[in-house]
């Protein structure tokens, strides 16, 4: 399994969690830091993808 492979079962792991959320809005804190984790990771693997192609 590659770190890619990892960091995306991460990011769907943590969409599931956020979807649990309620409001599901960015007026909650806690959907906004979800929400903020996972572009942090799919920036992760846009690196990672962009690194394996030089």
């Amino acid at each position: 399994m590659s770190k890619i492979d990892d960091l995306e079962r991460m990011v769907e792991s943590l969409r599931r969690q956020r979807n649990d959320c309620e409001p599901k809005s960015n007026q909650n804190p806690r959907y906004l830091r979800y929400s903020s984790a996972v572009s942090a990771l799919l920036w992760l693997i846009d690196d990672l993808r962009a690194e394996e192609d030089d």
